[in-house]
């Protein structure tokens, strides 16, 4: 199957997730990313808008204005010209598509060995489940298992993925796990188990250390079997979004038992995110007194200065600064030695870029995110802090494009109410007043304790037509002290005036005062 193709001067390499412009890697979500290659699989043909939606988001109910924004975020990329819409129905690819020969005709096959020679320490085989009993008849399940769940997996940009051709070899009873990962050149294994029971089944899946022979996740499936493929599908998905968290856990284990650590600093540098995330003022000094304990017992630890460059930052989105200008000052300083000490921390970057935000730098801001996403491609906040800033600067749909792209990246993330208020400030540029009340609403659903989600609520409601919604909302507000307008700008830096003066215009209306 051909898993490489050139149209116009992109190149779309579909196992390696990436695409290239003029031979040069470009950033694309990974929802956007899978609608690209759906549209390039059929190009000439319509795709209609369920196939996209089953083939992008199995499983899942979504909105239809996520595939809109990101065919948007495509087009912006692409070029409008080579998405065409077909109105009611879905999307046509209309770019002259050639696919790319993975191997020359004269070039030999290569060895087993050297299939499995670009194997990491996060590399992934899938081996075919067995079937209890030895039911012949139902092998194909066992396979489809496994295929099913090796084309889920080989989504994430964490994992390498051993091809199917490699790991189907393998039959029950299997060797030792140890001989399948030397064998295969890879850390973890993925097996399992189904067993027949009447109208019912029973599968077992396990995410196994192979070097180490640890069995890290294991979990079992009770399901009825009057249809398979939807118990496959349902399954399958259940397995691979435990995985790949799992997976990422263990990772951060194996490293800190190989890479040598301070316990008080890193035990001080633990308290001050925790306080850091509980975002009250109380909180946000015992953060900042944590950060400065773990900066005092390792000066030049990236991280650390990250983290303090954040307290700072957040004291003057709060209106708690006596200085503003000085905070911020402190909060550039600490973030340039963040990167200049480490310049391939993708969380140093990303605490750069936002710093920029408050000078109005947004070349430099949106340069600094993006480089932080190309050292770390599912860097979630980076995305999010990416939409942020271009909301403000008035690209609306890449805004929600990126926006979207975090929270799928990150749906458990606690920046995940920054994110959807993303949405909400893009939708109350555009004039979209219903769709900016309705994301300022998921907001503060998700983080109540930020009282700038109240404030948000309160400026779309009234800009909704709902004044005295709007008035109950900011008294709301208002219990959490005071707000004032060099804050709210600190916060809101529109690069457009007009967009800043509306927004304000609309919390005056719902009875906010300077």
């Amino acid at each position: 199957m051909t898993t490489e193709f050139t149209f116009s001067h992109f190149t779309l390499r579909v196992h390696e997730r990436q695409l290239l412009d003029h031979g040069k890697p470009v950033l694309l979500g990974a929802r956007a990313f899978d609608v690209l290659c759906a549209l390039v699989h059929k190009a000439g043909a319509l795709v209609t808008k369920s196939e996209l939606f089953n083939l992008v988001w199995p499983g899942m109910v979504v909105e239809e204005n996520n595939l809109q924004v990101h065919v948007s975020s495509l087009r912006k990329l692409l070029g409008a010209e080579l998405i065409m819409t077909i109105p009611g129905q879905g999307y046509r690819f209309v770019a002259r598509v050639a696919p790319v020969e993975a191997l020359a005709a004269d070039k030999a096959v290569p060895e087993p060995a050297a299939i499995a020679a670009p194997s990491t320490s996060r590399s992934v085989a899938v081996l075919p489940f067995g079937v209890a009993g030895g039911v012949a008849e139902e092998g194909y399940l066992a396979d489809g298992m496994a295929e099913d769940i090796i084309n889920r997996l080989s989504r994430s940009r964490w994992l390498y993925v051993i091809a199917r051709s490699s790991s189907v070899s393998y039959r029950h009873p299997l060797p030792p796990n140890g001989t399948i990962s030397q064998q295969l050149g890879v850390r973890y294994l993925v097996t399992g188990l189904i067993r027949f029971n009447g109208n019912r089944l029973r599968i077992t899946a396990e995410l196994i250390d192979g070097p180490r022979n640890e069995t890290i996740w294991a979990q079992s499936f009770d399901r009825p079997v009057d249809d398979l493929f939807q118990v496959q599908d349902e399954i399958s998905a259940a397995i691979v979004s435990a995985i790949e968290p799992v997976y990422l856990r263990r990772e951060e284990w194996v490293s800190s038992q190989t890479t040598p650590r301070d316990r008080e600093h890193w035990e001080l540098l633990m308290r001050a995110r925790w306080h850091f995330w509980r975002s009250t003022r109380d909180h946000m000094q015992k953060a900042e007194y944590f950060a400065q304990k773990a900066l005092d017992t390792k000066p030049d630890d990236p991280p650390s200065l990250a983290l303090m460059a954040f307290v700072l930052m957040s004291r003057v989105w709060a209106g708690w600064s006596d200085s503003a200008r000085m905070d911020i000052a402190e909060a550039n300083r600490l973030a340039l030695l963040a990167v200049s000490h480490d310049d391939t921390d993708a969380f140093a970057h990303f605490t750069l870029g936002t710093v920029l935000s408050f000078s109005h730098n947004f070349p430099q801001a949106i340069s600094e995110q993006e480089h932080a996403l190309s050292i770390y491609p599912q860097f979630a906040a980076a995305a999010g802090e990416l939409g942020r800033l271009l909301a403000f600067c008035g690209r609306t749909q890449e805004a929600a494009g990126y926006a979207l792209q975090a929270c799928e990246a990150s749906p458990l993330d606690p920046h995940l109410s920054l994110w959807i208020r993303t949405r909400a400030l893009a939708s109350f540029i555009e004039e979209d007043y219903q769709a900016a009340l309705g994301f300022a609403l998921q907001a503060l659903s998700k983080r109540p304790d930020w009282f700038f989600n109240h404030y948000l609520l309160a400026a779309c409601q009234v800009a909704a037509g709902l004044r005295e919604n709007a008035q109950q909302t900011l008294r709301q507000a208002q219990k959490f002290g005071p707000y004032s307008l060099q804050a709210l700008k600190a916060g809101h830096p529109f690069v457009d005036e007009n967009h800043f003066n509306r927004y304000t215009d609309c919390l005056r209306e719902a009875g906010w005062s300077e």
